[in-house]
């Protein structure tokens, strides 16, 4: 069995996709308890101490606030999310690659947003970290799919578990009025894009958006 480490599973969605995943990989789950993905030196380390195939990064921040009402109050949220959405994936992504040009086998797969090609009012900085999170993820790829490591991200819409339970009830309505399929993703969906995306070696460097008909 293929070795998935899948940081961020121990969050909502993570809880629900990780039992799908054990069927058919064998699953290590971290939370930012076991290891902080901000501090380099502690993400380098893990790796240098553990060996993976499969690498799903499903750790995420997200805090509202429009640009011209962002005041020093703001700034731990705000650095906080820039922490964790972008220097949490240039960590990962740098630490685990080594071993995987080592072995000339490597899975990487960041969980995204479609939020990342939408202009969200009051979600300026957290559309942004997410972009940056797609464009590094597909450079990725580029500087290293000759050694049979591919690089993705799965643009997420909205879905059961995570971020949309943090949601008001009467806006969560109101996305869902914006869904195609009038309903939320479900946590066998995402499994089945993950497998996919690990099976299929022609899969590289996609921003793989999955949105129910957003």
């Amino acid at each position: 069995m293929k070795k998935i480490v899948v940081f961020g599973g121990t969050g909502g969605l993570g809880k629900k996709v990780i039992p799908l995943l054990e069927e058919k990989y064998t699953v290590i789950s971290i939370g930012s308890k076991e290891v902080d993905i901000t501090e380099f030196n502690q993400v380098q380390q893990f790796f240098s101490d553990n060996d993976f195939d499969i690498v799903l990064n499903m750790s995420g921040k997200k805090y509202d606030v429009f640009l011209s009402k962002i005041k020093d109050i703001d700034q731990a949220e705000i650095n906080q999310m820039i922490d964790v959405n972008i220097k949490g994936n240039i960590n990962i992504i740098s630490s685990c690659l080594p071993k995987m040009i080592e072995k000339k086998y490597g899975r990487i797969i960041s969980i995204s947003s479609v939020f990342a090609e939408l202009n969200v009012p009051k979600n300026s900085i957290y559309c942004a970290s997410k972009s940056f999170v797609d464009r590094l993820v597909s450079i990725a790829n580029k500087e290293n799919i000759k050694f049979g490591i591919t690089c993705n991200t799965i643009q997420l819409g909205y879905w059961d578990g995570g971020m949309c339970d943090r949601v008001d009830l009467k806006y969560q309505e109101a996305a869902k009025e914006k869904i195609g399929l009038k309903r939320w993703g479900t946590a066998d969906e995402l499994y089945k894009t993950i497998d996919f995306i690990i099976e299929n070696e022609y899969v590289a460097g996609t921003n793989l958006r999955i949105d129910g008909g957003l």
